[in-house]
């Protein structure tokens, strides 16, 4: 089985109910941080999964999909500066766990995901192909 993860939703899940106060000893807050690392920590221990990836939203302004409709998120709001640095520190959390992660400034984590998708399903489709040629 293959898990893949959109990060954001985690990421942003704690940045608004894990409590700002929680920070670093630079005083920087590490909230989101926090929360996705024991998401992501609690899938591998309850899943052991075989095959996994997290994608991130590394531009969270633009994207190609700014450049086909320019009012794309038109009414929302920028995340703040503290919320940004606090995705880099989530894909280092991805690093040090050994867990794939993919990015893009230019598309997002949906795009990021479908494409792995269609990819895992076309290995699919080539195994079992094979494995039938094979009998």
């Amino acid at each position: 089985m293959l898990y893949l993860v959109d990060a954001s939703v985690f990421i942003f899940r704690a940045w608004f109910s894990v409590p700002v106060d929680v920070a670093d000893r630079d005083g920087n807050p590490v909230n989101a941080v926090l929360g996705f690392a024991r998401f992501l920590a609690e899938l591998l221990e309850k899943e052991s999964p075989r095959h996994i990836a997290v994608a991130f939203d590394e531009s969270l302004e633009q994207g190609y999909r700014n450049e086909i409709y320019p009012a794309y998120k038109a009414n929302r709001e920028p995340a703040p500066i503290e919320l940004k640095r606090q995705f880099a520190l989530c894909q280092e959390i991805c690093t040090a766990l050994g867990v794939a992660q993919y990015g893009s400034s230019r598309y997002e984590v949906d795009d990021i995901i479908g494409t792995l998708t269609t990819r895992a399903r076309g290995r699919a489709c080539r195994s079992r192909s094979s494995a039938a040629t094979r009998t």
